[in-house]
């Protein structure tokens, strides 16, 4: 019994007193009162294991912070992507050559000679003669203002490679009159197209011929109404806002530079939280300037309204279309280009049949032949004839082009500087020297 207790209290008063032979009087009476208990060999691992519990709480708790604080650190801050593709002003080394076997024809729908001025330096560029890929550019000429069919027809008589015609009737008509030669690929260009990058034609071609089953291939353009939301959402976009009345910025009436660098930046001015989509253009001249490039400074602006649709605001807003104009000469300025990029490992997107528009496109003339194409030529081209006839419409993600405005965008962007900007670029880095443009009331 004495060994099932002392394994039980091993260091009790009684196991003391078995001791008692081993200690004097005094120590006996000491060990009697004051009995030496030991912690029991279980306690130290227990307080091992609580501690070490709070120290493992404690370090959980340091890392979900720095996780928060790092994750809210990166929704501000934009990074900056380098291209994966060089964007230069030459087109880029792979792309083949052009193909010899084709006939390759620019179609422009012709009405408004102050945009084709500045258009006219980059067919130039793009025309076979110049070791381009358009062996011909015609234009079909859908207006019925004297001065500018004038206008275009002496730009005809002095450049080799541009014809001219009168179309006539519904744009379905149109297409079927002079874009539908079988074995002709053709490039229908809207006439406002104010950017169109050196690999552009070159690019839509290729993705045309590598891809048979297509029935078009688009160009990636620069304010179109599902482009807003697609470049929001690639970080294409930088925060810009139109300049304040009440900003202490001598306001210009003369452009100086399309460089956003050479222009003032945002003025230290109270911001609404959001755009009010709205308002009109303030004024003549009006400049866009940029804001810190982060993305609280970007939900503020009119970008934040974009939406992946067809009409709505994306077709009508014109402070969407003056931030994607005022975005791309900074991602130029910055060759940060390749923020447009889009679709697979050869930049192929696939609409998938959802309506796209149709400002910048390369088609054959065979598939032109058997489409039916009415009135509402965009939604016959890029929806209704893929779906019907099984061959999808394609955007080439890195063919770049930018498209000034829609019908109701137009009267407000020409208040604004950015057509006179998309002109000394386009002076500064396509035209030739004996071919510089001036403004055209």
């Amino acid at each position: 019994m004495l060994g099932d207790r002392s394994l039980s209290r091993p260091f009790d008063n009684e196991q003391a007193h078995e001791h008692n032979d081993l200690l004097d009087s005094e120590d006996i009476e000491v060990a009697q009162r004051y009995p030496k208990v030991r912690r029991p060999r279980w306690t130290y691992p227990k307080l091992i294991q609580r501690s070490t519990l709070y120290w493992a709480l404690l370090l959980l708790v340091t890392i979900i912070i720095a996780f928060y604080a790092w994750s809210d650190l990166g929704k501000r801050q934009i990074p900056i992507l380098k291209a994966p593709i060089p964007y230069g002003h030459e087109p880029i080394e792979d792309v083949n050559a052009k193909p010899s076997d084709v006939k390759i024809v620019g179609i422009v729908f012709y009405g408004r000679r102050q945009y084709v001025d500045i258009m006219d330096c980059y067919l130039q560029r793009n025309l076979a003669i110049n070791g381009g890929y358009l062996d011909e550019v015609h234009f079909l000429i859908h207006t019925d203002k004297q001065g500018d069919v004038d206008w275009l027809q002496n730009l005809v008589d002095r450049t080799p490679g541009y014809s001219s015609v009168v179309a006539n009737g519904t744009f379905g008509e149109v297409w079927h009159q002079h874009a539908s030669e079988s074995d002709t690929l053709y490039v229908k260009i809207d006439d406002d197209m104010t950017y169109i990058h050196d690999n552009a034609i070159p690019r839509m071609v290729h993705t045309l011929i590598d891809n048979p089953e297509s029935y078009a291939v688009s160009a990636n353009v620069i304010n179109s109404p599902e482009g807003h939301w697609l470049h929001y959402h690639t970080n294409a976009i930088v925060p810009y806002l139109p300049e304040p009345e009440e900003a202490n910025v001598p306001l210009s009436t003369r452009l100086t530079s399309w460089r956003p660098s050479e222009l003032p930046k945002y003025p230290r001015v109270p911001i609404a939280d959001h755009y009010n989509m709205d308002a009109p253009a303030p004024r003549d001249h009006l400049r866009w300037l940029q804001l810190p490039r982060n993305y609280t400074n970007l939900h503020k602006t009119p970008i934040h309204a974009a939406a992946y649709e067809w009409e709505g605001v994306g077709a009508h807003s014109w402070a969407l279309g003056a931030q994607q104009h005022a975005s791309l000469f900074s991602n130029i300025e910055d060759d940060t280009l390749d923020r447009y990029s889009l679709g697979d490992e050869n930049g192929v997107w696939n609409m998938q049949n959802y309506r796209y528009s149709i400002n910048f496109i390369a088609i054959w003339g065979s598939t032109v032949q058997i489409s039916d194409i009415g009135v509402f030529d965009e939604h016959d081209i890029a929806v209704k004839n893929p779906q019907e006839l099984g061959r999808p419409f394609l955007i080439d993600g890195h063919a770049l082009v930018a498209h000034f405005s829609f019908g109701p965008q137009h009267k407000e962007l020409l208040r604004t500087d950015f057509l006179d900007r998309y002109r000394a670029y386009a002076n500064e880095m396509i035209c030739g020297k004996d071919n510089q443009k001036v403004p055209i009331e």
